[in-house]
């Protein structure tokens, strides 16, 4: 099971509403052993309000990315076709829903929702 500090969700929300209404897009780094996030990889991204992108020449080369992290402005946090296209490069996929009510889900590469456990500080 993942497990992520109860930090680093909150600072991946207040990311998200700061580019509200686009998407926002960024990458995950941890422990992939031990399936631990422990930080945000802020890369170069385009934000639109209903997708966001990123230049795959501005991703490293070694192993600091282990998952993906974007917002959902609009609706559900379950993942487009596209989305599950792009999730097959990462054991971790996060999507916020910003809709109605903040919702969290996480999700394997397969597309597959998983079970994220959030630890306090």
């Amino acid at each position: 099971m993942w497990h992520v500090k109860n930090s680093v969700i909150e600072d991946l929300i207040e990311s998200s509403k700061k580019v509200y209404p686009k998407e926002f897009l960024c990458f995950l780094g941890g422990d992939r052993e031990s399936e631990e996030i422990t930080e945000i990889v802020f890369l170069p991204t385009i934000s639109g309000e209903t997708s966001a992108s990123i230049n795959v020449l501005s991703m490293p080369f070694d192993d600091t990315i282990i998952g993906s992290f974007h917002s959902h402005p609009h609706g559900s946090a379950f993942p487009s076709t596209a989305d599950k296209k792009f999730f097959h490069k990462y054991p971790i996929n996060i999507i916020l829903s910003l809709g109605f009510k903040t919702t969290v889900c996480a999700f394997n590469n397969d597309g597959n929702e998983i079970t994220l456990d959030i630890i306090d500080n």
